[in-house]
């Protein structure tokens, strides 16, 4: 093959080469566009985008899921506590044998009386606290405290899996772009082998020339191989996050720079306010409030009444019937316990303590997290300057080093370090991008921002159904008998 051929071989081999690099890359990072869709139409079994991505994680994943029953139960922990001021009706019914035998007095012998009874009757009871040393009401309180913790902790849930999902994406997004660019660098190396065995065939190669051209093509085959690898891994890791597989091409992620605050110290700020954790260590600690003033109810009187309304029928020989009814009030005021009300006043004062460090805990951590977030975000937007220059230096290097060494002023060897230069600073274009948006996404979180409306993705439906009325659970119950774990499922489900 003449020298001309080579030349024009190896300028069409470059030229693919670099168009191909240069066009995976846009695939991490596109700035958002008004009026565009937030969800593209995706394949039935795969997701393409991250919109799409975020949604069914959003609908489906299982510490999600989790995290919301939490929270349902939680509640119900509100009417509990409600009811101990409100009436407590019950009916009684009892069916009896009374058998009695009596010693009489006052008779010169003695002489016995006996005799058999059936008896049987109803009764109806209310009973009425009237004041429990405010307890129901700091019941109540720490109730809703406790429900505000449980939703404070599901957003913080649903955040770091967001985060997840966003990581995800990225990381198989990267994956691609940076498995396209090794398959073209094999691409080149297979060509540059072929020319080099032509041209030693012809008397202008080396034997070493060849050698070289077979070790950077096997280099080149493992470094294919290491990142197949990863995405493989990352694809697996996107199938459990999400609950479906990412497609063959994923589209472009989105910027979202207009969502982070101006300045690492802003952001700091925010995180330390408006973060799920520190907002749930807040709930917390009113929860522990209450729980105090709970335990210290304990130790104030006791005022209650009761009505009953009962007939008893049979009760003796003489009364075929008695019909009654009786109003009592009942005031108790508690003088000693043993001291287990007061242990627990101390228990609980306590426990206020440990909330209020977690809650302090809580706040240095997510400033933490968003000052490096931060940092990494300023960090990678250098990077990516720095490498967007190396990469439009490297072609035009490869470009230079492969003029010279066909005028036979460079080697081969040269030629394929600019080459194998020219891919490194790809690669670490690609992730400079990547880590740009995690880290973007990375502030979102810390900050208490990463949420669906605001990235402009329609936020599924993911509604409580509507509460059971007591009436409804109480004939369940009575209805049908069941284990405590609930009905059993059948085999087929298990």
């Amino acid at each position: 093959m003449s020298r001309h051929a080579t030349m024009n071989i190896g300028c069409r081999l470059i030229a693919a080469t670099a168009a191909t690099m240069m066009a995976v890359a846009p695939v991490l990072a596109e700035p958002a566009r008004p009026g565009r869709p937030a969800q593209q139409r995706a394949h039935a079994e795969t997701v393409a985008t991250l919109a799409a991505a975020f949604q069914r994680a959003f609908r489906s994943n299982p510490d999600i899921l989790a995290q919301r029953a939490s929270v349902r139960a939680t509640q119900e922990a509100i009417p509990q506590a409600r009811a101990g001021l409100l009436p407590q009706v019950s009916a009684t019914a009892y069916a009896g044998v009374l058998s009695a035998r009596s010693l009489l007095s006052g008779t010169p012998t003695s002489s016995y009386q006996s005799g058999t009874f059936y008896q049987r009757g109803v009764a109806l009871t209310a009973t009425q606290t009237l004041f429990d040393g405010w307890r129901t009401q700091n019941s109540v309180l720490q109730a809703q405290a406790q429900v505000g913790t449980q939703r404070e902790q599901m957003r913080a849930i649903e955040q770091a899996v967001l985060l997840d999902v966003a990581t995800t994406y990225l990381a198989v997004a990267t994956g691609q772009a940076l498995v396209e660019v090794q398959r073209r660098n094999v691409g080149f190396l297979t060509e540059t082998l072929t020319t080099t065995r032509t041209r030693l065939a012809s008397g202008v190669a080396t034997p070493t020339d060849v050698a070289q051209a077979e070790a950077r093509l096997s280099r080149g085959l493992a470094d294919l191989s290491s990142t197949e690898t990863d995405l493989s891994i990352a694809r697996d890791r996107f199938l459990r996050i999400v609950g479906a597989p990412p497609a063959a091409r994923l589209a472009p992620a989105s910027a979202v720079d207009r969502l982070i605050p101006r300045s690492r110290d802003a952001s700091r700020d925010i995180a330390g306010q408006d973060n799920p954790a520190v907002l749930a260590a807040i709930s917390s600690v009113k929860s522990a409030e209450s729980a105090i003033r709970v335990a210290q109810g304990q130790m104030l009187p006791q005022l209650s009444m009761q009505a009953q309304v009962a007939r008893d029928i049979g009760i003796d020989v003489s009364t075929l019937r008695t019909d009654s009814a009786q109003v009592v009030g009942r005031l108790t005021v508690p003088l000693y316990a043993g001291g287990a009300p007061e242990a627990q006043v101390r228990q609980a004062r306590e426990l206020l303590g440990q909330a209020q460090m977690q809650l302090d805990s809580a706040r240095v951590q997510s400033r933490s997290v968003a000052f490096a977030g931060h940092a990494a975000l300023d960090n990678a937007t250098f990077t990516i300057r720095a490498a967007t220059a190396e990469v439009r230096a490297a072609d035009v290097t490869v470009e230079g080093v492969r003029k010279q060494a066909d005028a036979g002023l460079r080697t081969l060897t040269e030629l394929l370090n600019a080459q194998q230069d020219s891919v490194n600073a790809r690669a670490r274009l690609l992730q400079a991008q990547s880590d740009r948006l995690v880290a973007s996404y990375t502030i979102l979180a810390a900050t208490g921002r990463l949420e669906l409306p605001r990235l402009g993705v329609t936020q599924p439906a993911v509604g409580a159904p509507p509460p059971q009325s007591d009436l409804g659970v109480r004939s369940d119950a009575w209805g049908e008998l069941r284990n405590p774990t609930g009905p059993a499922r059948p085999a087929s489900a298990r």
